[in-house]
């Protein structure tokens, strides 16, 4: 299978759409229609997650930290009403110690999801797009930020599967999730850390799921089967983890089975 090339980037090492700026200390990537709007943001409040939290009309998603939802400041790469706006965390075992540093080595953490994301949706991958990145550096760490569109009325597929438990629209959430993880695969991007928590349904829609958090995927310019199996197997565990509503346990078979449409 021909995959899509990596997209193209600009003499500034972006990807086409896309500016890289130097403010009050802060490194700005935006799309073009979220410069000005990210320049004077950070001018303002110095993040732009500051800058979300001092809204009036702010909405808060639950999360590994606090994500503000704010209305869109310009058109968008999709046009969406409302843009996310979240601050990075740490998880696992260095979250206490480094909480929301990342160290100035390589790639910054809002950079690979950018190129991660710009490739999934050229590819065919359902995935919000980025609007804005900011990265604050400070000695030998940074701090950063990441701002996307908004899935409209989105839940998880966890939330999905407790709301829909013992229907044939369970199953067709399991399938919906089931081809995204293919479609990952043959795309070439690899979602480490893929979980029932950041795969999610538009309301009412279980047939086109997205998928989000992919700061730590890895892409590659082949189909990678080897990683559609690790991340099938990957999800298959958080599911299970999930459970049912009524705190039945589910089998992994079963749900394996349900991912692959064969339930």
């Amino acid at each position: 299978m021909a995959l899509a090339v990596l997209p193209g980037a600009s003499r500034r090492g972006v990807p086409d759409g896309y500016r890289r700026q130097r403010v009050d200390g802060a490194r700005v990537i935006t799309h073009a229609s979220a410069h000005e709007w990210a320049l004077q943001a950070i001018r303002s409040h110095g993040t732009l997650h500051g800058w979300a939290a001092d809204q009036e009309d702010v909405e808060n998603f639950a999360g590994r930290g606090t994500v503000y939802a704010i209305r869109a400041q310009g058109a968008g790469p999709d046009g969406r009403d409302r843009w996310a706006v979240r601050h990075y965390r740490r998880g696992g075992a260095m979250a206490g110690f480094l909480e929301d540093r990342y160290l100035r080595i390589g790639a910054s953490r809002p950079g690979r999801e950018l190129l991660a994301s710009t490739t999934a949706r050229l590819r065919g991958v359902s995935t919000p797009a980025v609007v804005a990145a900011g990265i604050y550096p400070s000695g030998l760490y940074y701090r950063c930020d990441l701002v996307t569109e908004v899935v409209p009325s989105a839940k998880t597929l966890a939330d999905a599967l407790h709301e829909t438990d013992g229907s044939r629209d369970w199953l067709t959430a399991m399938a919906a999730a089931g081809d995204l993880v293919d479609a990952l695969g043959e795309a070439g991007v690899f979602h480490v850390d893929l979980n029932a928590h950041n795969i999610l349904f538009e309301e009412g829609d279980f047939r086109r799921p997205w998928v989000v958090d992919l700061d730590r995927a890895r892409v590659r310019n082949r189909p990678d089967t080897d990683a559609k199996e690790k991340m099938k197997a990957r999800l298959t565990r958080s599911i299970v983890k999930v459970g049912t509503p009524t705190g039945e346990s589910l089998g992994s078979r079963e749900v394996l089975q349900a991912l692959r449409g064969s339930a």
